[in-house]
């Protein structure tokens, strides 16, 4: 089934200029305390397609489809949910804003990726936990979907208004309203990105009605770039984490040092990340990271791995 779908979507791809398949594969060696070594990823990895029909007087089309997997067994990530990355069909409009349906990241989480080194993996070295604790978007079906839906809401609208002179404001809700949700997962952010600056401050809600703020910025000095953010995370039985994180990277020509450190203000968790790429091409890379974190003890970690995209 898979590779007639795929051989259709290529056909599709080649017929039509607006259609674009892309992927990612990240896999490495990875070793952590008390653990024998493995193959693990350590970024999530995918294959989608995307694409948009130009429908005159400056409106389009757009759709986008992204399945994930396991490259170390090439099994999918989600069976349940094989379209996991992302499910989405749209109108754009450069006047009027982005409006999806389907399924796709909250405007939280397509936030924080982008302020932090490891890009919010929550693999190895990453600082993802510093960034949104223990929190999840859907909240009640976590356990059953395997943390399917910790990212995205299924059956959502997305709303993306126009940029104006770097600003603009992502907003995303479920429409259809679990049986056993107190309330509809609903997401929005606010985003400035301009010169060397960027910032983002968004407010999320689950379905169990937790509620989380994330505020963060970047600064980059040539060759230099800095981060920062801060975590506010209310449970509905009153139970809070406050989060905040500081990192970097410094890039010089092919090599890019990263580096980090973030803490839970309320349980005492706390982690320091450091690691090196060497970028082969625009497309491939690999990398060394090394960490050491501290929750009931502590524990070390190292991933050596490659990265490739197209």
């Amino acid at each position: 089934m898979l590779p007639l779908l795929l051989a259709t979507l290529c056909t599709s791809a080649k017929a039509q200029s607006n259609v674009t398949m892309y992927g990612y594969l990240d896999l490495g060696i990875v070793k952590r305390s008390g653990e024998s070594a493995g193959l693990a990823r350590g970024y999530n990895n995918w294959l989608g397609i995307h694409g948009k029909e130009d429908l005159g007087s400056g409106l389009q089309a757009t759709f986008r489809l992204e399945t994930r997997f396991n490259p170390d067994t090439g099994e999918s990530e989600r069976p349940r949910t094989f379209w996991q990355g992302e499910s989405t069909v749209g109108l754009h409009s450069d006047t009027y804003g982005t409006l999806r349906l389907g399924r796709a990241l909250t405007p939280l989480w397509d936030a924080a990726w982008q302020y932090e080194p490891w890009i919010n993996s929550g693999f190895n070295a990453s600082l993802a936990a510093y960034q949104t604790g223990s929190y999840t978007t859907d909240g009640i079906n976590d356990t059953a979907l395997g943390f399917a839906d910790a990212t995205r809401i299924s059956q959502g609208v997305y709303y993306q208004t126009p940029k104006w002179q770097g600003f603009f404001i992502n907003t995303a809700i479920k429409v259809a309203r679990d049986p056993d949700a107190n309330a509809r997962p609903r997401s929005v952010s606010f985003n400035y990105a301009a010169h060397n600056w960027s910032a983002a401050l968004a407010h999320e809600a689950n379905a169990r009605r937790d509620d989380i703020t994330y505020l963060a910025g970047k600064y980059k000095m040539q060759a230099l770039t800095v981060m920062a953010s801060w975590t506010n995370h209310r449970l509905a039985d009153a139970e809070r984490e406050r989060m905040w994180l500081l990192a970097g990277t410094y890039d010089i020509g092919r090599h890019m040092l990263r580096g980090g450190y973030g803490k839970n203000q309320d349980n005492g968790q706390q982690k320091v990340s450091t690691g090196y790429v060497h970028k082969l091409s625009k497309r491939t890379s690999l990398y060394a990271d090394v960490y050491r974190e501290r929750q009931d003890r502590y524990r070390n970690g190292l991933a050596l791995g490659m990265t490739h995209s197209f």
